[in-house]
């Protein structure tokens, strides 16, 4: 009986969904790679659509944590409703550290993506002498900078060149991925805030976990801090949500969320467009409390920049303009490159859902996504809000190189909260999918720059 069970359940997953993403993948990446062989440019990577990986040195080191992480999934997954919340925690972070261990070792997985290709903040980091003094001067000095500090604002570069300052790079390695450990605790708030059951808490935090873009980039990547900020702001909706009314408390998380992202990313507009469909939402409903909410932190944001100008001399808006150049100097890429533009938002796109994995796309647009995923009217209002947001910064232009999937790690809890009625059956095999396909990727390459 048990066996009928589950080859029914099997039947029932949406695979002709799931084998048609897969060709499309391949297909798109062969057409992509025979016309670049041919001479073709399309500004996107060989691989599409990822737009970075090397091969691994496949050590034996590697391959025993990479089968610990897929054990330990297994094993967490099975036996979650018998694990309290602190100790599951405690495996998702295991799990990320497992997967990335997976590159080899602890130099690999946590410290060379800092210094080994010499075009990350680090590089910069090191040769400040005066944080005051270059902080001041950094928009001025822009060019000279590395391709990553000079296309974010310079606290990102600050941070580390502030932790250097009293430790070491072991330290700063450690302290990003502890702050980007923060967003466990704070996606099963968020969760809880939601609505959702305890049992399916727990396995959306493990599915977080496991999920591609998170485990691969949550280690020592500055879009993990990104991604723990924006689930500040996030949980401040949540919150709303949860008790019908705006407070205090939420006015400072949402705030408190918009202004930490945008001192570390200017992918942190993504939250001002994410206010402004949000509220057009409700305006049209004729509910004015979320417009007044936005416009409220947006004030606060930009006191607390002008603040930042007054002290320290840095201007974010003359610094975000001229990094802007710096990425796109011809300008508007559609009027002098429609081909590559189109290709690149096809990348874009494309490696976001490569990166949530084949066995979320094949639950994402599956017939029964309609009741399942897009059941739930507060999830929608706050899914559709984010894609909205990043639908228009994709249109202008917005991740010209690529990597999306780490640039666009916010992005995932906004996916996520959509499995809150899946089918457990169809929960299950997507699961097991996504821990099989983060396997094979850690195992498989290095998708640092």
């Amino acid at each position: 009986m048990g066996e009928k069970l589950q080859w029914a359940t099997l039947k029932n997953f949406p695979w002709i969904v799931f084998f048609v993403a897969v060709f499309i993948w391949v297909a798109i990446a062969g057409a992509n790679f025979y016309y670049q062989s041919q001479g073709g440019f399309t500004g996107t990577g060989p691989l599409f659509p990822i737009s970075v990986i090397y091969p691994n040195q496949f050590l034996w080191s590697g391959f025993v944590f990479a089968f610990l992480f897929l054990f330990a999934g297994i094993f967490a997954f099975q036996y979650s409703k018998k694990l309290n919340v602190y100790l599951l925690f405690l495996v998702a972070i295991a799990l990320v550290v497992l997967g990335n261990l997976s590159q080899g070792n602890f130099d690999i997985a946590f410290l060379q993506p800092f210094y080994l290709k010499g075009r990350q903040y680090y590089a910069d980091a090191i040769h400040i002498t005066d944080g005051a003094i270059w902080l001041r001067d950094f928009t001025k000095n822009l060019e000279h900078f590395q391709l990553h500090t000079r296309t974010h604002p310079p606290f990102v570069t600050l941070l580390h060149f502030w932790i250097l300052n009293i430790s070491n790079i072991e330290t700063l390695a450690i302290v990003f991925f502890a702050i980007g450990c923060l967003s466990f605790p704070l996606f099963y708030k968020i969760l809880d805030y939601l609505g959702f059951e305890e049992s399916r808490r727990k396995w959306l935090l493990l599915l977080f976990a496991v999920i591609p873009s998170v485990n691969i980039y949550l280690l020592v990547s500055i879009d993990s801090l990104v991604l723990t900020s924006t689930m500040i702001f996030l949980l401040g909706f949540a919150r709303i949500f949860h008790q019908n009314k705006i407070d205090v408390t939420a006015f400072l998380l949402v705030s408190l969320g918009l202004i930490s992202t945008n001192l570390i990313t200017f992918s942190g507009l993504f939250l001002f467009a994410f206010l402004g469909c949000f509220s057009f939402y409700f305006l049209l409903k004729g509910k004015w409390n979320f417009v007044w909410l936005s416009l409220m932190v947006a004030v606060v944001c930009a006191l607390g920049f002008l603040i930042i100008h007054a002290t320290t001399g840095y201007g974010h808006l003359d610094t975000f303009l001229e990094a802007s150049h710096s990425e796109n100097p011809d300008g508007f890429r559609l009027l002098h490159q429609p081909f590559v533009y189109l290709m690149t938002r096809l990348e874009d796109i494309g490696e976001i859902l490569l990166f949530l994995s084949f066995g979320f796309v094949a639950v994402f647009f599956s017939k029964k996504a309609v009741t399942e995923v897009f059941g739930d009217q507060k999830l929608n209002i706050l899914f559709f809000s984010a894609i909205s947001a990043l639908s228009a910064m994709l249109l202008t232009g917005a991740y010209g190189t690529g990597e999306t999937a780490r640039a666009c790690l916010f992005l995932v809890p906004y996916f996520l909260i959509l499995l809150k009625d899946v089918d457990s059956d169809q929960f299950k095999i997507l699961f097991y999918l996504c821990l099989f396909q983060t396997f094979g990727m850690q195992m498989i390459g290095n998708f640092y720059w």
